[in-house]
């Protein structure tokens, strides 16, 4: 277990402990639902296998379903854990796969050396 800090802004515990590794982005992505069926633009700020925190330029309703699109990543199912100002914090249905969410080769699809030798 890792201890985190949490931001200024949010309120609670200086600190609290999650078994996931948080990684600090700044990655665009969007947000949509029944009230945003267009999509709303999230500015994501962290993210987890399990979920991630945004700014957001409207509110929205805590606990409603949603579906975030990130990059590299089909469509995801969430839900809305919590939702501060321009803040927003969101739940994964199911763990997402980092390695595909930066890019990088998961060792499942590996499928021949990253270095190969030249003219040899």
């Amino acid at each position: 277990m890792s201890t985190i800090v949490r931001s200024p802004d949010q309120s609670g515990a200086k600190n609290f402990v999650t078994n996931e590794l948080r990684y600090s982005v700044m990655v665009k992505g969007s947000l949509f639902n029944d009230d945003f069926p267009e999509g709303l633009p999230l500015r994501i700020v962290n993210i987890s296998e399990g979920g991630l925190m945004a700014v957001i330029p409207y509110g929205v309703r805590v606990y409603s379903a949603v579906s975030i699109g990130l990059r590299n990543l089909p469509p995801v199912e969430a839900h809305v854990a919590w939702c501060r100002t321009d803040r927003i914090g969101v739940a994964f249905d199911e763990k997402i796969d980092l390695d595909l969410f930066f890019g990088r080769t998961s060792s499942s699809m590996k499928s021949e050396p990253l270095i190969r030798k030249l003219n040899g």
